[in-house]
């Protein structure tokens, strides 16, 4: 992700020493961060992830936004601005993906724990083309809250968790009936940690999506995350993830990329 951000500050090293206490990383890969963005401050990112899984692989570039509108509430948006499928035996296709708009508002270091609770909401739209796989025609509601506790003696490490679920209303549908996903609400849930070592850091991160529960729903997907984030400079973050399915309903492998601006 290639995260655009702005602050003000006349020597490089009171950027870094702000950016660790307030936001020590950026982002993660597969689970939303606890620390919001500060009053004022836009994030523009840009993502690169990989799908490999046995009906072909996949391609897509989210275009995120966040916004602090206070120090505590962000406003966000994310648009998958390039979807290509490659799908097993059949021509691939192109085009854009769904659009997801959202809000998170944190407590941060609650009663000087080292504590932080976020919760969260967002709601993504149906814009990709159903009829060639760009996109599932749902309206997906996506309530949620972010748990993390600080371990500061311990490489300034941080544990953390996200649950929440995603409740779908069928807004189109495909052309042909039996390309139709069920209309089957879902539960997520990921646990993790990150560890840093001075610019960079070690992270780790397990995921879990299931709708199989509801309405005759599909989907099982469980990966294993394991990351790793570099702050090149005070104004720059890159990160490599390489989430790995964990049983036969999950992807194979993916491959996540960000690139982190602050400025």
């Amino acid at each position: 992700m290639l995260t655009v951000s702005h602050a003000l500050a006349a020597d490089d090293d009171d950027i870094v020493s702000t950016n660790r206490d307030r936001r020590p990383i950026e982002e993660l890969f597969k689970t939303d961060e606890v620390y919001p963005e500060e009053k004022g401050e836009l994030e523009v990112g840009l993502s690169s992830v990989y799908q490999n899984h046995a009906g072909g692989a996949d391609w897509t570039v989210p275009l995120e936004m966040e916004y602090g509108l206070t120090d505590r509430l962000q406003l966000e948006a994310e648009w998958d601005s390039l979807v290509q499928r490659f799908p097993a035996h059949r021509p691939a296709v192109r085009g854009i993906g769904d659009l997801e708009l959202g809000a998170q508002y944190s407590f941060m270091d609650i009663a000087g724990t080292g504590l932080h609770i976020a919760p969260r909401f967002a709601v993504e739209a149906p814009a990709g083309n159903v009829n060639r796989d760009l996109g599932d025609g749902f309206l997906e509601y996506e309530p949620a809250i972010i748990v993390a506790k600080d371990f500061p003696a311990l490489h300034n490490s941080q544990v953390f968790t996200e649950f929440g679920p995603g409740i779908v209303q069928r807004i189109r549908r495909p052309a042909d009936a039996d390309d139709a996903e069920p209309s089957a609400h879902e539960l997520n849930w990921s646990s993790g940690f990150f560890v840093l070592f001075g610019r960079a850091a070690a992270t780790m991160e397990f995921n879990w999506s299931n709708n199989t529960w509801n309405h005759h729903g599909t989907e099982n997907e469980m990966y294993l995350t394991p990351g790793a984030l570099w702050r090149v400079r005070p104004s720059v973050e890159l990160g490599l993830g390489i989430p790995v399915g964990l049983n036969q309903s999950s992807d194979h492998f993916e491959v996540i990329a960000h690139v982190v601006w602050e400025f």
